[in-house]
């Protein structure tokens, strides 16, 4: 993934547009509770604008996204890889995941995910934080005005030089402008 990078003072500051936090704990939920003999592996797709975590699962008897969403009781459909993930200290407290992940989107400013349930596929899609989104037209925004016309005339300069001679070299086109082989 790619960071939108700012600066304080003299620290680079990398902002992703996903909280890291909540993304670990979606996989780590994925993997305590993926049915595993449906032989389908935990998926992660990422978009231009989310980031969706999906796996095969099993719900206990009566349960729906709404009861995910709300306390409840701790029951893994994989005990023992549940087990093994809090005795490494990756789970610190039964039941806590789906909070923990919107605690965190909460402190980043980003959207909580949304949680859906497809037959025995449970997918959470994470909406990209906007603002740490990056995209060619809010870099052209940021550019100078004067920027922006000094290339426009140097590319205008340009193509009325390939008009007079289209066989020119980018070297020797650059030489007439005086300016580097890299700017043509």
């Amino acid at each position: 993934m790619k960071a939108k990078i700012s600066y304080e003072h003299d620290r680079r500051v990398e902002t992703y547009p996903f909280a890291r936090d909540a993304i670990r704990e979606a996989v780590y939920n994925a993997i305590a509770h993926n049915c595993y003999m449906y032989g389908s592996p935990i998926q992660i797709r990422i978009e231009e604008d989310a980031m969706i975590v999906s796996n095969r699962c099993i719900l206990p008897e009566g349960w729906t996204v709404e009861t995910l969403m709300e306390p409840h009781d701790f029951m893994p459909y994989n005990p023992d890889i549940a087990n093994v993930f809090y005795r490494a200290g990756c789970i610190e407290h039964w039941g806590r995941g789906i909070e923990k992940i919107c605690k965190a989107c909460d402190e980043l400013g980003a959207t909580r995910p949304e949680y859906e349930l497809l037959g025995n596929g449970l997918r959470v899609r994470f909406p990209a934080l906007q603002s740490a989104l990056l995209n060619v037209q809010s870099t052209q925004k940021h550019q100078s005005t004067d920027e922006r016309a000094l290339e426009e005339t140097l590319a205008d300069k340009v193509l009325l030089i390939l008009e007079i001679n289209p066989r020119l070299s980018q070297i020797e086109i650059a030489n007439k402008l005086n300016v580097t082989r890299r700017a043509v």
